[in-house]
């Protein structure tokens, strides 16, 4: 993840979206400061609607995640929220949202269901992502997070064969890439998960798990097992843990964001990186735990807190973000898809230190400059 590839005074030469040579400078149409590959953030909650205002002053005066939780607030709230918008709604808040994060230099971006926690509302949120997909020029992975919270209106038994149920009609009409679990206390424990998802692998879908944010309940181990392609947050692993993920091919999301606006611990990036372990980057952009979007900002906590190096976490938000989402991008290299980000400074880690402050200033989507 520190190998990078440094070019100076060089053209992009681009056909057709895709960039096809770097060739001493010549001349060129636009230019930059400093041109990397476009971000792509591997984890996020939209589609949702509303604001958690409130709970960010609980959670200040001492309440836990589970405790607000439990009073009503949380994923339920948001729920409660987004079953009563429209699609249309729905769509609107997201690809404004999706506008903000293509401006601060995000090409690519993983979307989720989760806040629908029923048949009806779980399929309108994947929907809209298929919308998004179809309307937005970034680049769309659309997860399914039916198993997000444990529901308020009948069993766990119930309720999971519910949405195993719903798997064959989202796998018929190709609404998502992924399927997603809490794996954690307080939300789905692994024995109560290892069927729903190996089902869910038996229809074609890729695995992710949130795992061991709140405490660990072996879902990083778990995940690896099953051969998931991501497990999520890993606030609480072990060294065993990591150990057993680097005998696999399971890579590690990291959001530090959520760490800093919880309060929580930060994961133990440092080990898992040495130990091998591929690292992508996300936001956890939600209502709730991480209503924060600026990847500057991401990788100022990386640098600062998950002690990432300026390379890894260049690596992390690029090439590796985009093979986690299944994009054939993030590197600047002949052959690839021409998503460029063209920043105000030379410096890369003018972006993390300065994390206010936007230095995007154009991106390139496929060729297509977008910002």
């Amino acid at each position: 993840m520190r190998k990078i590839e440094e070019y100076l005074e060089k053209d992009i030469v681009i056909r057709d979206g895709r960039i096809v040579d770097l060739r001493p400078h010549k001349n060129a149409d636009v230019k930059a400061k400093l041109v990397t590959p476009g971000l792509f953030d591997a984890h996020t909650h939209i589609p949702f609607v509303g604001s958690r205002a409130k709970e960010f002053y609980m959670r200040a005066r001492g309440k836990t995640y589970l405790e607000i939780l439990q009073a009503g607030g949380g994923i339920h709230y948001t729920s409660h929220l987004v079953r009563l918008a429209s699609e249309d709604e729905l769509y609107s808040v997201s690809a404004s949202y999706i506008a903000e994060f293509t401006k601060h230099g995000v090409v690519g971006i993983e979307c989720k269901s989760g806040y629908g926690l029923d048949k009806e509302n779980e399929l309108k949120q994947l929907r809209v992502i298929k919308q998004l997909k179809e309307t937005l020029p970034n680049k769309i992975a659309s997860t399914f997070l039916g198993l997000h919270a444990k529901p308020k209106e009948k069993s766990v038994g119930e309720y999971i064969s519910e949405m195993e149920e719903l798997l064959a009609e989202i796998s018929k009409e190709r609404l998502a890439d992924f399927v997603d679990v809490f794996c954690d206390k307080g939300a789905y424990l692994p024995e109560e998960i290892e069927d729903f998802l190996k089902f869910s692998k038996s229809l074609g879908f890729k695995i992710r798990l949130h795992a061991d944010e709140i405490e660990n309940v072996g879902a990083a181990r778990f995940g690896a097992r099953l051969e998931a392609v991501s497990v999520d947050h890993v606030l609480k692993v072990t060294k065993e843990d990591i150990q057993e993920l680097s005998n696999s091919n399971t890579m590690v999301t990291l959001m530090p964001n959520t760490s800093f606006y919880l309060g929580e611990s930060f994961a133990p990036a440092r080990e898992i990186i040495d130990s091998g372990i591929p690292v992508a980057l996300g936001s956890d952009f939600n209502p709730g735990s991480a209503p924060i979007f600026m990847p500057s900002f991401v990788m100022h906590l990386a640098i600062r807190f998950l002690k990432m190096e300026p390379e890894e976490v260049l690596t992390a938000y690029t090439v590796n973000s985009a093979h986690l989402l299944g994009f054939d991008s993030g590197l600047v290299r002949p052959g690839y898809p021409a998503d460029l980000v063209l920043w105000k400074t030379n410096e890369f880690l003018n972006i993390p230190y300065m994390w206010q402050e936007n230095f995007v200033e154009h991106v390139l989507i496929n060729g297509r400059m977008v910002v």
